[in-house]
């Protein structure tokens, strides 16, 4: 899609003939349920923009919870996930087989959580910044991200005593 940088309108569509990138390796996610969306007071409208906005703050503190760089990391958040049809946000070890970044992710996950939700919390910014909810490397032009949002789904998911699980 070719979109207008800002609004997000859509301009044109152009079909690419990429072939498909695959990276085996090793990532940690978190699944928000429906019920848990509601209470958090989001709407289906809010969550992709919620759950996006905490995934870029959960890479961006990773690196305190793992030896690595935000840069050693990725991530990718979903409304509704086809494999946990649920909410899911993941963050990933960018390289080929892992190199145990998520894994650190996992063993540390509610302090990780909770420290990410802090960090956006106490950003003075209204509505996102490098510094809380954006991220130099994010593929979607940091679109959609909900600041608020994503305290109130970290603040959900940290209440309800979810806690994240690793992948294989």
């Amino acid at each position: 899609l070719k979109k207008r940088h800002g609004s997000g309108e859509v301009l044109g569509e152009e079909p690419l003939d990429l072939p498909p990138r695959q990276l085996r390796t090793r990532s940690v996610w978190y699944t928000v349920a429906p019920e848990l969306l509601e209470r958090a007071g989001l709407s289906s409208a809010d969550v992709p923009g919620a759950a996006h906005a905490a995934e870029h703050a959960a890479i961006g503190l990773l690196p305190l919870f793992a030896t690595c760089d935000r840069w050693d990391i990725g991530g990718v958040s979903t409304a509704v996930h086809p494999d946990t049809g649920l909410c899911t946000v993941f963050v990933y070890d960018g390289h080929p087989g892992g190199a145990g970044f998520s894994e650190q992710g996992f063993v540390r996950g509610a302090d990780w959580l909770r420290a990410t939700r802090d960090a956006i919390a106490s950003c003075e910014c209204p509505s996102g910044c490098p510094s809380c909810v954006q991220s130099p490397k994010c593929g979607n032009g940091n679109e959609p991200l909900d600041k608020a949002g994503a305290v109130r789904l970290l603040d959900a998911v940290l209440a309800s005593g979810l806690a994240p699980a690793p992948a294989g």
